[in-house]
């Protein structure tokens, strides 16, 4: 059997308002079924946070999403 393999990054914000924590996560969770229906079935993730350069307060999260696929 071979594979496929894909990464990508998906990044959220840090502070969120109710509205914008619901249009993220569901813009994740569009992103997650597109991907199933394709036939890639994510097999791990990593988070990375990201700071600003000179405050170097955290201003988010990127997330690397790796997928797989048969090919």
């Amino acid at each position: 059997m071979q594979w496929q393999y894909h990464v990508e990054e998906f990044s959220m914000a840090d502070r969120w308002s109710k509205k914008r924590a619901a249009d993220e996560l569901q813009r994740f969770n569009d992103r997650l079924n597109q991907m199933g229906s394709d036939g890639w079935e994510m097999i791990s993730y990593e988070t990375v946070s990201l700071y600003g350069a000179f405050s170097q307060n955290l201003k988010g999260t990127t997330y690397l999403l790796f997928w797989k696929r048969q090919a």
